[in-house]
């Protein structure tokens, strides 16, 4: 079964005034095309289940679903069905940070130290250069994925920190970029001992409840809990079929790095806030701090799926950065067994996309360069900062907007 407002929401421009008629009718034929793409894309790759929606301005132009909730359980997903975001989590964990920094909380520049006393490395006083900003933006010097095998079986914070004394950083803090997740995750010990409250009612408190993304959670008891959710699906073999699997919950030990479960509704809404078009609850300063380069992530520009469209590539606080010509595309991506996730969005443009599937399938990453390739293809007068004339505030659909993607294939 597949859900597709991208028609109706043609109707809905048509009635809404003359000035509105022309340009969104023509930006339609993206929307259009790149439906017609999704789909081919996930018949020939025969993916179980599967989401996207594209926002123009402040309008959410086309929400689609696809298929089915899992091979096991063959209820068509829709768009509160629930699915794992993986590293796409990143951005919220960012985002929640800068939140706390703005309300003075803790500062960018803090030590980790000052939150987490017991994390020590091989050298003293090398912990204490790692800062907040650090390991948020992947700058902190240690060699990537450092203990990400230690979220196999039983993980225990405490034990993990003191696995870190035995390291030592490659580089200055600040000067490489070296990829994490366990690391990463220390922004919740931060939080926690910060507020008092668990992470994850803080992030309910700070994010989900003001964006009212109502199906959005953190962690592996909460997926559980939720009826309409999305199944992990894999493969043996590059053309086998998809097989149902249990959940992995090896990554929802790190909740901040890979643990927020969203359906298609809720990325609408987020993606919105990346859009400027939240300021009560996200603002333009905060936006603008998270997305502001930090690091460089040269191999990113030798990506097949990336190479000649990217001059640079960076990390900010929680988004990769890249330059594509004149426009810059603050994106991430997610892929944890049996999902993957895709988000980014272009903020001169004003436009963005997000994919979801139940299924560790590639055809994510070729949509969204199919994506991007249509786009570029448009004049620039067809598209605006914000809508004409924006649709009523009241519709279940029309209040949504959402934000752009990336090809994040070294880690989840």
């Amino acid at each position: 079964m597949i859900y597709n407002v991208l028609f109706l929401l043609a109707a809905v421009f048509l009635t809404v005034g003359q000035s509105a008629q022309a340009v969104p009718l023509l930006q339609l034929k993206l929307e259009s095309d790149f439906s017609a793409a999704f789909k081919k894309e996930m018949r020939s790759g025969d993916i179980p289940g599967a989401a996207f929606a594209i926002v123009r301005g402040d309008q959410v132009s086309a929400m689609q679903t696809y298929g089915i909730r899992g091979k096991k359980s063959p209820q068509a997903v829709n768009p509160q069905t629930v699915f794992r975001l993986a590293s796409v989590s990143k951005t919220f964990s960012a985002e929640l940070a800068a939140l706390m920094v703005e309300q003075n909380k803790f500062s960018w520049n803090d030590p980790i130290v000052e939150y987490i006393p017991e994390f020590k490395l091989k050298k003293a006083g090398q912990a204490e250069n790692i800062t907040i900003k650090h390991i948020l933006s992947h700058s902190s010097g240690l060699v990537p994925n450092a203990f990400d095998g230690y979220l196999k079986g039983r993980f225990i914070f405490s034990k993990v920190i003191e696995k870190f004394s035995v390291l030592e950083p490659a580089c200055s803090a600040g000067k490489c970029y070296g990829y994490q997740n366990v690391l990463f995750s220390f922004i919740e010990e931060v939080v926690e001992r910060n507020t008092g409250k668990t992470y994850e009612e803080v992030m309910q408190d700070r994010i989900f409840t003001p964006l009212k993304m109502v199906n959005a959670s953190v962690g592996y008891d909460a997926y559980q809990d939720t009826e309409n959710k999305a199944y992990p699906h894999i493969t043996v073999s590059r053309r086998g079929p998809w097989h149902q699997v249990k959940v992995n919950p090896d990554f929802y030990k790190v909740g901040a790095a890979a643990g927020v479960n969203a359906s298609i509704e809720d990325m609408s809404k987020w993606l919105t806030a990346q859009l400027g078009n939240t300021p009560e609850v996200i603002s333009e300063p905060l936006l603008n701090t998270v997305r502001e380069p930090v690091v460089r992530t040269v191999k990113d520009l030798r990506r097949r799926s990336w190479r000649g469209l990217i001059d640079d590539a960076h990390y900010g606080i929680g988004w990769r950065v890249y330059q594509y010509k004149d426009d810059t595309l603050y994106l991430h991506s997610g892929w944890v067994q049996g999902f993957r996730a895709l988000i980014a969005y272009s903020k001169d443009k004003q436009i963005g996309l997000v994919l979801l599937a139940n299924a560790e399938s590639r055809s994510v990453d070729s949509l969204s360069i199919k994506f991007w390739r249509l786009l570029l293809a448009e004049p620039d007068s067809l598209i605006p900062y914000k809508a004409a004339n924006p649709a009523p505030a009241a519709g279940p659909l029309w209040s949504r907007k959402l934000a752009f993607f990336d090809l994040d294939l070294q880690n989840l």
